[in-house]
C-alpha cells in the first residue's frame, strides 16, 4: 500500500495513480487504485488482490484461493471493463533469536513478484473448486501462468463452462437467475 500511495505522489507518472485505498475485511480484494490517464477525462479504477508466497516453502503458490466464482462473474457482467489484478509476492525471511531477551527479530525480503489481470489467465491455469459458497477460483501455480487475451464476454463463457462441468446445468441457471445474470421475462 505505501508503494502504491508513492507512486501516487510522482507527477511524472502518465497514469496518474490518483488513489490507493486498502480493502476493508471480506472484500474480494486487498487494494483499490484508481488512475487518470494524462491528458483525458476518464479514470480507471483497478481491484488487487495481493497472494504471498515463501521462496522456501515447495507448495507454496500452489491453487491459492483467488475469489468466489459468483462474485467476480457478477462484476464483469455489471462491468465488462471491470480490472481485477492479481499480484504475487514471493518472499523469504531471515530471522535472528536473541538469546539474551529471547526476542526473535525478522526481515521480510520480496525477491519476485509478477502481475496479472485475472481475465487474462488461461483456462488451463484457473480452476474451478466447489468446495466454498459459491466455489472459489484458483491459480494452479501463481509463479507459472500463461497469459490469454480474452474478451470479458468470453471470459464469463469460460467461467460458466467451468461451473457447469462442476455442478450442472441446473445449478447454473438457478445461480443465473439468483444474481440476475439471465433475464427471465
Amino acid at each position: 500500500m505505501e508503494q502504491f500511495e508513492m507512486i501516487a505522489d510522482n507527477a511524472e507518472n502518465i497514469y496518474q495513480l490518483i488513489h490507493a485505498e486498502s480493502g476493508r475485511r471480506l472484500d474480494p480484494f486487498d487494494i483499490v487504485l484508481q488512475f487518470k490517464i494524462k491528458n483525458r477525462t476518464e479514470y480507471v479504477s483497478a481491484d488487487v488482490d495481493v497472494k504471498a508466497t515463501a521462496e522456501d516453502i515447495a507448495s507454496s503458490g500452489k491453487s491459492p484461493n483467488i475469489t468466489s466464482y459468483a462474485r467476480i462473474r457478477s462484476e464483469y457482467v455489471n462491468d465488462p471493463d471491470y480490472i481485477f489484478i492479481v499480484l504475487s509476492l514471493k518472499h523469504k525471511v531471515f530471522s535472528e533469536r536473541f538469546p539474551e531477551t529471547g526476542m526473535t527479530n525478522g526481515v521480510m525480503e520480496v525477491v519476485s513478484y509478477s502481475v496479472y489481470d485475472l481475465k487474462y489467465i488461461s483456462e488451463r491455469d484457473l480452476s474451478y473448486n466447489p468446495a466454498l459458497g459459491t466455489g472459489q477460483l484458483q491459480i494452479r501455480d501463481i509463479h507459472y501462468v500463461d497469459i490469454v487475451n480474452r474478451t470479458a464476454w468470453e471470459f464469463c463463457q469460460m467461467l460458466d463452462a467451468k461451473f457447469i462441468r462442476s455442478r450442472g446445468e441446473d445449478a447454473w441457471l438457478k445461480m443465473a437467475t439468483k444474481y440476475q445474470w439471465i433475464k427471465t421475462d
